[in-house]
């Protein structure tokens, strides 16, 4: 599909002015189900949401087409988010809320139920909702059309009661059929004055259009620019936005890196957002991948299953995962329904997006657990492969007790540890399988699966993941939305493992730095009050990662790798005002830590110019004081010293008390320097003599190998008027090694 495309290019615009929602009956009486005694975490829904709210377009106008993003972590309450910001929408006037609830089936079908139960939809005498999923094509069924036709008709009668104004709250598959269908029924209504909410769950999946790289490459060939390819999701969606006048588009996800990254003038480029920020007893990544060393375990590489490495008996660790699983359901079942005991326990085992491979870990799974309990329930005690399997399971007792004081004594625990394995549910979930669970049947469950369990999909009572997968193609995003673990586990952390090879947990560990630096950044920038538009793309990503699939993005990324190395700036004369600009931030610097400076080692023949001045300043101070305030302009320095200044940035949050190495080169005084193709030809001087005895180790050597080192230059330009030009070399060492990547702004 090929065709122009109108560009609504949203200016920044003065928020909350003249529009200031209300948080009325409908979402107080939600949160007041859900949060029967936790007032805080309520009031923390509460003005979030109405934050949220407060960017969406004022009903009462005619016009309104904003794009936002709501970012909260994996497994963190998005979904109770968008059903409280439904809700409010209700009360403020909103006829219509779209959900885009996902790609399969069984998650919108979950998302449905959801919505239904939290709502309380269809319940009562006076009914506030009208509720569709996946709405029919008109031409064969107009049963749907026609209700929404009927609903919207009310809404414009003046005389009808508010309370006869029912919200349409359709749900619908990001599917190109199903939204087509939504698309047809929405050309056959008045659309005029009805006020729309889109929320797109997990925004950044599908939505997104997949054929933007290719117009990149043939806006290069052709350097044509309007003409715009898209794939079919992405143009359903963007039809449905262009046909709604008055309509807010809310993107959630818990990984926010395509959404951020899409050109900016793309229709589904957010112009605000939202942090969310999860209860005191979320257990994210920090939690799970830093701070609780004995939650992370590492499977060797000889007991991943491939075709390379084929066995025929279950992994050790996979052993080892289901005897602590099925410790900690006993141990579960015994405290009943207290306090922080979840209604459900389940662990997961996550072997490959291939159905072939579940076969055999499934195969495996229901092996072990009609071994153990057959074995527990009918051997007698002096049965030795009875007294193994008890010993197996006492080892495995010890891990679990270590952590979880709340562990019943491992004799109480034996007592029906076989009924509770027999009791446990092992179900496979995939495209062959099925894809749904039923968590009210059963306590316990195993989940054996691929695809169908990442994303999206909520794991009730999740205690256990078994993930022996590779990496795949390496994406962040995607890594992350299989981290299912993550959750409001605070209570039951101690019972928690996860199993995964040495590649992902490095991965994982790692994508803990990239997501906070993008919270980070998006909260400073929030807080800027700038619009989303202004704000540059650069996050710290280990160089093990893609930043999300590539098809998505119209430009190219560029990577910034440091450590072991210095950075050096090229051009510091782009402009007088920066020049006088740098002058005056070094000699506030200089008066400032002057009395920390004296003369450094070395050589006693050293020439004049070979002598430096030399302190060990405060990290923190070093960066406020003199590198955040510095400016390099030119192309080649901006973009790499705003890469390193987010570096250090980063490197003084988690070490503020970190020292930093400074020179004054040569005491201050200025070195003569030839420039090339206006940069600087030769920054560092040399070593003296090149043989013989060292003298001057040469400017490269002059360095704290251990810590961040910055050599302060001034440097006269011959054949030029440029004199006492301030100028940076800075060494990077291997603690501070970070890779960062980003996109010029568009």
């Amino acid at each position: 599909m090929s065709e122009f495309e109108n560009i609504n290019i949203v200016e920044d615009k003065s928020i909350g002015d003249d529009w200031s929602p209300l948080f009325g009956e409908e979402a107080e009486e939600l949160l007041n189900r859900v949060f029967r005694d936790d007032n805080d975490a309520k009031e923390q829904v509460k003005e979030e949401t109405y934050h949220i709210m407060r960017l969406c377009g004022d009903p009462k106008k005619n016009i309104n087409q904003d794009t936002g993003l709501v970012f909260g972590y994996v497994q963190s309450g998005k979904t109770l988010s968008f059903t409280t910001l439904a809700a409010m929408a209700k009360d403020n006037g909103y006829q219509v809320v779209i959900i885009l609830a996902g790609i399969s089936k069984n998650l919108v079908d979950q998302s449905f139920k959801r919505l239904q139960k939290d709502l309380g939809i269809n319940q009562g005498f006076q009914r506030k909702w009208v509720m569709l999923n996946n709405p029919s094509d008109p031409t064969r069924n107009p049963q749907d059309k026609n209700t929404i036709q009927r609903e919207l008709s009310n809404w414009k009668k003046p005389n009808m009661p508010s309370g006869f104004k029912k919200t349409l709250l359709i749900t619908v598959m990001k599917n190109k059929d199903h939204l087509k269908n939504l698309l047809m029924v929405l050309k056959k209504l008045d659309l005029h004055q009805v006020p729309t909410l889109i929320i797109d769950d997990e925004g950044d999946q599908a939505s997104m259009n997949t054929k933007a790289s290719s117009n990149k490459r043939r806006a290069s060939i052709t350097g044509v620019h309007t003409e715009k390819e898209m794939s079919t999701i992405y143009s359903r969606i963007r039809d449905i936005k262009n046909i709604l006048p008055h309509h807010t588009f809310i993107q959630y996800t818990a990984t926010p890196q395509a959404p951020l990254f899409i050109n900016i003038f793309d229709n589904l480029s957010p112009n605000f957002i939202q942090l969310l920020t999860p209860g005191d007893k979320y257990t994210g990544g920090r939690a799970f991948c830093l701070d609780n060393s004995f939650i992370i375990k590492e499977i060797p590489s000889s007991e991943i299953y491939s075709e390379d490495n084929d066995f025929e008996e279950a992994p050790e660790t996979l052993k080892e995962a289901m005897r602590i699983f099925f410790l900690s359901v006993t141990s579960g079942r015994l405290l009943g329904d207290q306090k922080g005991n979840p209604k459900n326990r389940s662990m997961m085992v996550h072997p490959s997006r291939l159905v072939e491979k579940h076969d055999a870990y499934y195969q495996w799974v229901v092996l072990m657990k009609n071994l153990w309990e057959k074995v527990l329930l009918e051997r007698s005690d002096e049965d030795e492969t009875k007294q193994q399997i008890i010993s197996e399971f006492k080892e495995a007792y010890k891990d679990l007790k270590a952590n979880a004081p709340d562990v019943q004594p491992f004799e109480m625990l034996l007592e029906t540890l076989g009924h509770n394995i027999s009791s446990t549910a092992v179900e496979q979930l995939n495209s062959k399988a099925g894809s749904s669970v039923d968590w009210s049947s059963n306590y316990s469950f195993i989940l054996v699966g691929g695809q169908a369990m990442d994303r999206g999909f909520t794991v009730e009572g999740l205690t256990i993941t078994y993930m022996p997968r590779d990496k795949g193609v390496g994406n962040a995003d995607t890594l992350q939305q299989r981290a299912r673990f993550f959750g409001y586990k605070k209570d039951y952390l101690g019972h928690c493992r996860v199993y995964l090879d040495a590649e992902n947990i490095h991965l994982f560990s790692e994508y803990v730095s990239h997501e906070e630096d993008i919270r980070k950044k998006l909260q400073e920038h929030k807080l800027s009050g700038q619009h989303l538009n202004r704000m540059e793309r650069r996050f710290v990503l280990d160089e093990m990662f893609k930043l999300t699939r590539k098809n998505v993005l119209s430009e190219s990324l560029k990577r910034n790798t440091f450590g072991n190395k210095w950075v050096r700036i090229k051009a510091p004369h782009d402009s007088k005002i920066i020049i006088d600009n740098n002058k005056t931030v070094y000699e506030r610097f200089f008066r400032k830590h002057n009395s920390f400076f004296e003369e450094d080692e070395g050589h006693k023949k050293r020439t004049s110019e070979q002598k430096h001045l030399v302190a060990n300043i405060p990290l923190k101070s070093l960066f406020v004081d003199l590198l955040d305030d510095l400016k390099f302009t030119r192309q080649t320095d901006s973009t790499l010293y705003t890469s390193l200044k987010s570096i250090v940035d980063i490197y003084v949050d988690k070490f503020p008390n970190e020292n930093a190495c400074v020179y004054i080169m040569s005491k201050g005084v200025a070195r003569d320097r030839s420039l090339k193709n206006d940069e600087i030809q030769q920054l560092f001087q040399g070593k003296n003599p090149k043989s013989g005895e060292v003298i001057y180790p040469g400017d490269e050597k002059i360095k704290n190998e251990k810590f961040l080192t910055v050599q302060i230059h001034k440097l006269n330009f011959k054949s030029t008027n440029y004199t006492n030009i301030i100028v940076l070399a800075i060494w990077v060492p291997n603690q501070l090694s970070q890779s960062l990547v980003f996109k010029e702004n568009d």
